[in-house]
């Protein structure tokens, strides 16, 4: 005959078999689901030693873990996944039972933090919060029913919130956590609430009760004193008469008439739940915990081993409610022996505590282990080959570790810039950049419904109006991001020629375009003139429901916000003040555009995420992508290496544009700063001076790596040379924060401080007060033509004495307000090559107005090093700015002047060139002569 499962059989003397025991395995097996049909399991307990077991002792979470911390995830958010994913699974497996039981049976519970046990306020707000997290009815928050813990027990049933009472070892505490269930269903009856379908058990903890008191019985016995064979005859009695006799209190309080009128409502009893039930001395029966209390109205959470043993050699009998008068005499003998019960009761509850706290902390530590150790193998890959100034930047590494300098950057503070403290507030609220991530977090519902909502309006293109910090990161998107499935395609604008307005005014559908005016401060002039002349055109297409076509981003009460809200904007997006234009990639400025394009606005932030992740204070500075980077530029600036030369491919061309403004508008200044070179065409090893840093970018394993075989070239030559490995363009935005605080850290070498641009409003006062005297000229004082012929003469000998001013170290910087098309942008930059190898200079280009809220700073605040070729030409096609006394003609003139004007002022040198009326055969004329009769 077979033998009946005593597992199942102990359900019909009405006590309930939970497993004290949860991990992922188990789950995805199917051993739960098994262990659910053949052993009747109707629950699971789980605690912070259970999953400290299953998390850190196994490989079944590896997965896991590595995506939650490639998603930027802290400790406490990979935790929390880990486990809520747990319960939340076996809860669904055990849903059928709850249902079928009607709420008997069928909960998984989750404890709080150990470290909340005696934290009232703390304890509601977690339990609250996991309550909310697991979403299930079918689950249970354990709280510790420490004084603190009984109150939250009350607020909790009051609240609706399933509870498990955990780390009972007292009888009068277990009335106390009684108490606290009926007082809490009965504050909520009086609120007119429903106590049907809320649950809780109270967790008694036997084992520990016995590990406690039999050495102490023990030593009593040996000792002779009082009894001695009293003594010895409790050992191994006293968990037992405990757990009978609280068994005594549950029938008073669940089957007295308090109770019963909560029982006419709905109400269920809290039940008995018998927990550390796995038998810790080898000299007692292996399920002594299970067998000698079995009775109705209780649960048995039971670990994996002793379930094994019960099924295979236990006794399914009602002994729960025997031997009650023993129990009474147990402990009545217990004090007669001078042991005070509750006194080691407490005891057990403190050691309890700390019994849970100790694999928390474990876990918690073996997870951030785990976590700085796959973000350096995640981490983007970074090498530095820097030849002969390895110990120089060693040193300076060494210096910022002993200094704490991570954790100074991190806490913003002001003097790893500047020791005036007249600045350091400035500082500190240019610094919000480094929380703009978990902000933006926070309004990804609003950006998403936003780009939802302007899908719907069925919009075919947007049209970003903007300069600077408010341009550069959507044109690295619009160049580097294919649209996305359900993006709409969009163009930037940041150039004032009347030509490429006039293109673009052709060639968007401008009645189903949304036009983006993006102006951090809300005076930006160019973006403003963008809007007044769209707006001014869609209010001939729509009258007065053009503002439905626009959108604003820009600071709070900005002259922008309001105008936006005369004007009826669809939608005006408010950044953060305390971040600067040249750090605003992952702000609303960055984010909008790309939603809009159909980019995944989380998943960018994901990637940024984790690049701050593995910058953060916890990463040490010499395996820190970010400050190492710094540290790199900063000193290699300070040894004569400042022309920092970027090898991109094709596919981050546009990120370039980008890296321009960032590092010269943050650190050119005070007669110093790092000089980008962005888009110079790779030259002979050669023509490469000894002020060259280079940086190259791979893709993915780097087959298609186009700078192979000149960065060995390089090294060779004793050139720095700094490699950035990405897994292609998904990493882009982790690459917008690396190089954020590369910047930032660089500047404390330099000791500038990185977040001002002290010259950059001279050129535009300069711009604003041409305008309104109307002082322009047609061609700039002293400037040459480009007009071939007999002209090229003076032409050539100009351009040749002027490139005979260099110095060793100088760069070259072509400033070019001409047309940004493919055709003039090829040109310029052949041009740029020419220049660069006849000279042996860097060679910069930067199209005007564009650089002058880039480069512009480092041309004017910066080491007096550059050779600057002014170009313009002379549009045959001017516009109005419409409310404006002049045209867009006019006002990329008096720009152009204005800077001229900055320029001289600080004694750089300038060569203006006319290129004429086609800019396209002006710099196809210079770049012949350059190639044919320009000697240097």
């Amino acid at each position: 005959m077979t033998r009946e499962n005593p597992v199942k059989k102990i359900q019909s003397w009405g006590q309930s078999i939970w497993l004290d025991y949860l991990h992922r395995d188990m789950l995805r097996s199917g051993d739960l689901q098994r262990l659910i049909e053949e052993d009747g399991i109707c629950g699971v307990t789980s605690n912070p030693a259970i999953f400290k077991e299953a998390i850190a002792g196994s490989s079944a979470y590896d997965e896991a873990i590595t995506a939650l911390i490639r998603a930027g995830k802290s400790v406490d958010q990979i935790y929390l996944d880990l486990v809520v994913e747990d319960v939340q699974t076996a809860a669904d497996q055990f849903r059928p039972l709850y249902e079928q039981t009607e709420g008997l049976n069928g909960y998984v519970s989750l404890e709080v933090s150990p470290y909340l046990a005696r934290d009232l306020d703390g304890t509601l707000q977690e339990a609250r919060k996991l309550w909310r997290l697991l979403d299930r009815p079918n689950v249970m928050i354990k709280v510790p029913a420490t004084v603190e813990g009984c109150l939250a027990i009350r607020r909790l049933s009051a609240e609706g919130v399933n509870v498990n009472a955990t780390l009972l070892f007292s009888l009068e505490r277990y009335r106390a956590v009684a108490e606290a269930y009926v007082a809490g269903l009965e504050d909520r009856a009086a609120a007119g609430q429903p106590v049907s379908g809320i649950a809780s058990v109270a967790s008694f903890f036997l084992s520990r009760i016995d590990t406690l008191l039999d050495p102490r019985l023990q030593e009593i016995a040996v000792a002779g004193k009082e009894s001695p064979p009293a003594a010895q005859d409790l050992v191994g009695k006293v968990a037992v008469a405990c757990a009978k006799l609280s068994y005594r209190i549950f029938e008073g309080v669940f089957h007295g008439d308090r109770f019963q009128r909560l029982a006419d409502l709905g109400a269920m009893p809290q039940r008995l739940l018998w927990a550390s039930t796995g038998t810790k001395n080898p000299a007692y029966s292996d399920i002594k915990y299970v067998e000698e209390l079995i009775g109705p109205d209780t649960v048995n959470t039971i670990p994996v081993k002793t379930l094994d043993a019960f099924r295979d050699h236990g006794r399914a009998e009602a002994t729960l409610s025997r031997g009650m008068a023993e129990a009474e005499a147990v402990l009545a003998r217990l004090a007669g022996l001078g042991i005070d019960l509750e006194e080691g009761m407490a005891h057990l509850e403190e050691d309890g505590i700390r019994k849970f706290i100790q694999p928390f902390d474990s876990l918690f530590q073996k997870l951030d282990e785990e976590r700085i150790a796959i973000l350096e193998k995640c981490r983007d890959y970074q090498q530095l080959d820097l030849g002969c100034y390895t110990r120089w930047v060693q040193k300076r590494v060494n210096r910022m570790e002993e200094e704490g300098f991570g954790r100074r950057f991190w806490s913003k503070d002001p003097t790893l810039w500047k020791k005036n403290t007249e600045v350091h507030e400035e500082i500190r609220g240019f610094m919000g950049w480094l929380e703009v991530i978990e902000a933006m977090r926070e309004r990804l519902p609003e950006v998403e419904a936003f780009a939802a909502e302007v899908r719907r309006a069925g919009f075919r293109h947007v049209l970003v109006m903007g300069m600077g910090g408010s341009s550069m990161t959507p044109l690295v998107f619009k160049h580097c991001f294919p649209v996305g499935a359900e993006g709409i395609p969009v163009s930037v604008v940041d150039t004032t020629d009347p030509q490429t307005i006039f293109r673009l005014a052709a060639e968007l559908p401008l009645a189903d375009t949304l036009f983006i005016e993006a102006s951090k401060s809300g005076t930006t002039a160019e973006p403003s003139a963008f809007s007044n002349y769209f707006f001014d055109r869609l209010q001939q297409l729509k009258g007065e429901k053009a503002g439905a076509n626009f959108v604003a981003i820009t600071d709070p009460d900005t002259p922008l916000a309001e105008r936006a809200g005369k004007l009826k904007f669809r939608k005006t997006f408010l950044n953060y003040p305390d971040i600067g234009g040249r750090y605003s990639a992952l702000s609303c400025f960055g984010l909008v555009p790309a939603a809009l394009m159909g980019l995944d606005a989380g998943e960018i932030l994901n990637n940024a995420l984790m690049m701050k992740q593995v910058c953060g204070p916890d990463i040490p500075e010499h395996k820190n992508p970010g400050l190492l980077l710094g540290a790199a530029l900063g000193e290699l600036a300070l040894q004569g290496r400042n022309k920092i030369t970027f090898l991109l491919p094709k596919a981050m061309e546009t990120f370039g544009l980008w890296l321009d403004q960032l590092l010269a508008e943050s650190t050119g200044k005070e007669e110093t700063g790092l000089v980008p070179v962005t888009g110079e065409a790779l030259g002979d090893p050669g023509v490469y001076g000894d002020d060259r840093v280079f940086i190259r970018y791979r893709i993915g394993c780097g087959e298609n790596d186009a700078f192979a075989e000149v960065a060995e070239e390089l090294k060779k030559l004793d050139h720095p040379l700094i490699t950035l490995g990405i897994g292609g363009r998904e990493d882009i935005p982790g690459e917008f924060f690396r190089w954020e605080v590369a910047t930032a850290t660089a500047a404390t070498a330099l000791g500038i401080n990185p977040f001002d641009q002290p010259n950059v409003q001279e050129s535009k006062k300069n711009t604003l007060r041409i305008l309104q005297s109307g002082a322009l000229s047609a061609t700039a004082s002293g400037g040459l033509r480009v007009a071939g012929g007999g002209a090229d003469k003076v032409l050539v000998e100009g351009l040749t004495a002027f490139l005979a001013r260099r110095r060793p170290r100088d760069y070259l910087g072509l400033m070019a307000y001409l047309p940004d098309t493919a055709a003039i942008r090829t040109a310029l930059r052949e041009l740029q090559a020419l220049l660069r190898d006849a000279t042996r200079l860097p060679a910069t280009l930067g199209f005007g107005p564009r650089f002058l809220h880039s480069t512009g700073q480092l041309h004017k605040g910066g080491a007096n090093n550059g050779l600057f070729i002014h170009m313009t030409y002379r549009p045959q096609q001017d516009i109005p700015v419409p409310g404006l006394p002049y045209t867009f003609g006019a006002l990329i003139q008096a720009q152009a002047q204005g800077d001229l004007e900055a320029l001289k002022k600080y004694g750089r040198r300038v060569l203006c060139l006319d290129l004429g009326e086609d800019p396209q055969k002006g710099l196809a004329d210079l770049t012949g002569l350059v190639r044919e009769r320009v000697t240097t």
